[in-house]
């Protein structure tokens, strides 16, 4: 649960823990008395709370929670300008971590990573390919694929990186199915005889217009007849 009434800060939040793990389950509320009546509701693994607030503090918010036996010891994140809440932080309400904004994506995995005990699954998912192009090498990492499009005889990889933001390569020499398998993540799933996306980029699929829209990307990805069932099953 992220707990944040900066929309921005939601936004760039919520980027960060898809590209650690695109099928974690994340609710947003910008108020902490939102927030509160969802976990008494629901079970939360994780909260990452703003201190500073709409309503009431998030430390506040936070003891709420901890007087919730199902969350006495839930991993609790906290993220403030306000770096002297610090040690009070700690001292009583023994959250698990405290990143001081402005924050980097480093900082921000690590503890997201450290507090859900999945550093070894993030070294893992961190697969870098290596394609060859006439004097120099391309180097991706996998995860930052968006998709890709065959475009004649030639292949155009998508990508979108939190670092990098997108940008787009075209190549020769490789078919599709060819990068598919050089690829090798199940993440991955051919849409149509000419594209190939990323589920973890999957921002939502229009199943009438048989059609998949990428965060972040305008023109949607077509799905064609012969790979529906990949797609919903």
């Amino acid at each position: 649960m992220l707990v944040e009434d900066n929309t921005a800060a939601v936004k760039r939040i919520m980027q960060y823990i898809r590209k650690i793990d695109g099928e974690l389950e994340i609710v947003s509320f910008a108020e902490a008395s939102a927030a509160y009546d969802y976990a008494q509701k629901e079970t939360i693994s994780l909260f990452i709370l703003d201190i500073q607030l709409v309503d009431y503090k998030g430390t506040s918010l936070a003891k709420q929670i901890r007087a919730m036996p199902k969350y006495k010891y839930t991993p609790v994140i906290f993220e403030t300008a306000l770096a002297g809440e610090e040690l009070s932080a700690y001292r009583d309400i023994k959250c698990y971590s405290f990143l001081i904004k402005p924050f980097t994506e480093t900082e921000f995995a690590s503890a997201f990573c450290d507090a859900l005990g999945l550093s070894d699954q993030i070294k893992e998912k961190t697969k870098i390919i290596q394609i060859e192009q006439k004097q120099f090498v391309l180097e991706y990492e996998v995860q930052d694929i968006a998709y890709l499009e065959a475009f004649g005889k030639k292949i155009v990889i998508h990508t979108n990186s939190l670092r990098l933001g997108r940008k787009q390569d075209t190549i020769s020499g490789y078919s599709l199915s060819g990068l598919f398998t050089l690829i090798d993540d199940p993440a991955f799933i051919q849409c149509h005889k000419s594209y190939i996306v990323n589920k973890n980029h999957i921002d939502k699929i229009d199943k009438t217009g048989r059609l998949i829209f990428l965060r972040d990307f305008d023109a949607p990805i077509p799905i064609g007849n012969k790979y529906q069932t990949g797609i919903w099953g």
